[in-house]
């Protein structure tokens, strides 16, 4: 990423991570074979799974809207406020000049908001920008115990 807008800016939190993950992506980038046929989605609808076992993690896969931001309401209420983690699949993986990543803005008991962001490849426009609509993510909730967090 050098010369990158990130780059630039001395004092950015967000460039140390923009390096990482661009040296990370690279370094993948290294290793990944291409199979003989594109994998194509199937597009029969998915049935979705059970209701977790009390106790066990929640997960989804869930995709934003236009501002890059998407809700997830729990089927059940936490106690406390859970732990939640999500990653952004980049829609687009073999652009290098950009990545994708996920930002948990909100949590409650009741549901998390999640931001999707995206760097931006032209110089001058600033770092990073909203991903926009249709960027999956994969979540994941969990209760937290008694005396942590």
């Amino acid at each position: 990423m050098r010369g990158s807008p990130a780059r630039r800016v001395v004092g950015n939190p967000l460039a140390g991570v923009l390096v990482h993950l661009d040296q990370r992506a690279r370094i993948g980038g290294r290793k990944r074979t291409t199979p003989a046929e594109p994998l194509e989605e199937d597009p029969t609808p998915r049935t979705p799974a059970p209701v977790a076992a009390p106790g066990a993690p929640l997960t989804a896969v869930l995709t934003t809207g236009e501002d890059g931001r998407v809700r997830w309401d729990f089927p059940a209420p936490y106690g406390r406020v859970p732990a939640v983690t999500a990653a952004a699949v980049d829609p687009d993986p073999g652009d290098d000049e950009r990545t994708v990543w996920a930002v948990l803005e909100e949590v409650t008991g009741w549901y998390a908001t999640v931001r999707v962001w995206q760097t931006r490849p032209r110089r001058g426009t600033g770092v990073a920008a909203p991903a926009g609509a249709g960027v999956r993510v994969h979540v994941m909730a969990a209760a937290v115990p008694s005396g942590h967090g």
